[in-house]
Order: C-alpha cells, then structure tokens, then sequence
C-alpha cells in the first residue's frame, strides 16, 4: 500500500479533479488537498485510510460531500472513479515532463503510478 507525503503534498495548490458538487471551488486551489477513496478495494478500512495511490485531487467542499455528504454511493463511485482517471493523467504529466524542477514532484507522480500499475 502506498504512503507518500509527497504525493499529497502535489494537491496544495492545485485545482479540483473532483467536481463534485455546484458550489466546488475548482481552479480556487488554496483548500485544495488529496481525497482518499473510500472504497474498500483501494484499501479502505475501519480506521484506515486507502492507499495515497487512490486519492484525487479536491476543495474541501467536494472533499466534506465525499466524505459526509448523503449522496448515494453509487454518485460518489463515479464521481470519484471519474476523478481519479483525471488524476492518473495528471501524474503521467508530473513524471513525465522533462522541464519539471523538483525530483519529489516526479518521484512522488512515478510512484503512484507504477502502485496503480499504471504505464508511463
């Protein structure tokens, strides 16, 4: 299972991948923090949380729907596997661009990637 502070790290900043809700902050970036799945197969558990692998990118009003909303889980599945197909793509940017400065940056995409058994 993954654990990365850097890979966590990459959302500060960063514009919401999760959409998830009309009032969502998206490009606004300053509550912008790594959601976790809630979702047993990404290895969520009682007083676990899933792998830094399966986190995206959210404001903290999508973050609080994800985690507290009554929306049904079925909606917040999708949203969050649509999210986290924006997120994979978002790494393959990080580890892959040549001009990017900061090694913890690419080290951290690369490393989610290759847990997702994701090629690059």
């Amino acid at each position: 299972m993954c654990r990365d502070k850097n890979l966590l790290e990459l959302a500060k900043g960063e514009r919401c991948l999760l959409m998830a809700v009309d009032n969502c902050l998206l490009d606004d970036g300053t509550t912008t923090v790594a959601c976790h799945s809630n979702f047993l197969e990404h290895g969520k558990g009682r007083g676990l949380k899933a792998s830094d692998a399966y986190t995206v990118w959210g404001c903290h009003v999508c973050h609080e729907w994800l985690d507290f909303g009554g929306a049904p889980k079925a909606e917040k599945r999708r949203a969050f596997d649509a999210a986290h197909e924006r997120q994979v793509s978002e790494w393959r940017d990080i580890a892959n661009d040549p001009l990017l400065a900061k090694a913890w940056k690419k080290e951290a995409a690369h490393g989610a990637l290759v847990e997702l058994g994701e090629l690059l």
